[in-house]
């Protein structure tokens, strides 16, 4: 499973330094953690707040997930060349998404080759990050990935402080603690050529995603001065 994993020297141990340097910064707790599957394709479905988002899942994940572990990146953002690209590829393992049709690509192209391929696929089915922290309107994107790979499990997941830690529209973070909750897996289904019915999985995931957000406390682990690097 080499396709998406860079081959640079620097992604031998810039990842293993920014998991520790996101631990120590950000001290983030994780709550059913025993929800990640540790094999096989799945799709990780997160609400959206900061480009925080996704240094704080990928940190969290099980030892046993992180060397598959793809991240779907704004191809018009994180795309362009230069630094941004060079490091969305060394640390998450980041994979261009269209965020429309311009050029006549489909934009989940990559996404799907991901979970072809047996990767654990992050997405923001938002779309965007939010401006205010509330979750916004699911796409249908992900409602079509539950209708091309039937069975395939999908992750509920909120992660809660990010907007506090690097807000939209600011470039340094601040320190500040996050929550990551994975939900149980969902098993959906939608069929490959109603779109209606990938709206109708997408906003399914949506409410998991709304309900964890408004979960008490439960049984949650410091992962901050975690040893598992």
């Amino acid at each position: 499973m080499s396709l998406y994993r860079s081959r640079h020297v620097a992604a031998r141990f810039m990842p293993a330094l920014f998991r520790i340097f996101v631990r120590l910064y950000v001290r983030p707790r994780v709550e059913g953690v025993e929800h990640i599957p540790h094999e096989g394709a799945f799709i990780i479905a997160s609400n959206h707040a900061s480009h925080a988002d996704t240094a704080v899942i990928y940190t969290v994940l099980p030892r046993e997930v992180r060397p598959r572990f793809v991240a779907a990146a704004a191809q018009d953002y994180f795309f362009r060349g230069g630094m941004m690209q060079f490091l969305s590829r060394i640390l998450f393992n980041a994979i261009p998404i269209a965020r429309d049709r311009r050029g006549g690509q489909d934009p989940l192209r990559h996404a799907a080759r991901a979970l072809r391929e047996g990767y654990a696929l992050l997405l923001f089915p938002e779309g965007t990050r939010s401006k205010t922290g509330e979750i916004g309107p699911f796409r249908s994107g992900v409602g079509r990935l539950i209708a091309e790979f039937p069975g395939t499990p999908v992750i509920p997941t909120y992660v809660g402080g990010t907007n506090r830690v690097m807000p939209k529209g600011k470039v340094l973070p601040r320190p500040y603690k996050v929550t990551v909750r994975f939900g149980e897996p969902l098993y959906l289904k939608a069929h490959p050529k109603l779109r209606a019915t990938w709206q109708t999985a997408a906003d399914e995931v949506r409410e998991a995603i709304i309900q964890l957000s408004g979960t008490a406390p439960a049984h949650s682990i410091d992962t901050s001065f975690d040893q598992d690097t």
